[in-house]
């Protein structure tokens, strides 16, 4: 299935989906050393990001984000790609600055079409994302 979509952040990637029913921030949502949500009581306690296509509802938090998206680029623990319903400044700027791939506004709803598991790729310079289950 292919989905068209608004791009935020150039670039693509492909793998595996993580999708969070709620919004995200680099923030005090991962740990950016370990790539590993470290929230105790968040729906993705423990699970890894690294190398994920992370899908999520929308971001929120501090522009402090940008330098934790940074930094787990940099130690390879930041997702491969980001997919949103709605982008907000915060999370777009975190994934410029760290060179993420993301899109929102997709023309359906991801959350009905993709889940946790899926085989996803991720053209956000061309605002399509491909679905294989």
């Amino acid at each position: 299935m292919e989905l068209n979509a608004r791009k935020v952040s150039d670039g693509r990637a492909e793998g595996e989906v993580l999708v969070c029913n709620g919004p995200f921030s680099f923030l005090g949502d991962l740990d950016p050393i370990t790539g590993v949500f470290s929230v105790k009581g968040h729906e993705l306690e423990g699970q890894n990001l690294a190398g994920k296509i992370f899908i999520f509802t929308t971001g929120r938090g501090s522009t402090a984000g940008s330098s934790v998206a940074i930094q787990a680029k940099l130690n390879k623990k930041a997702p491969a790609a980001m997919v949103c319903l709605e982008v907000e400044p915060i999370i777009a700027a975190a994934a410029i600055a760290a060179g993420i791939p993301m899109v929102d506004r997709l023309d359906k709803n991801p959350f009905e079409v993709i889940k946790t598991g899926d085989f996803v790729k991720v053209d956000a310079t061309k605002g399509i994302v491909v679905v294989h289950e």
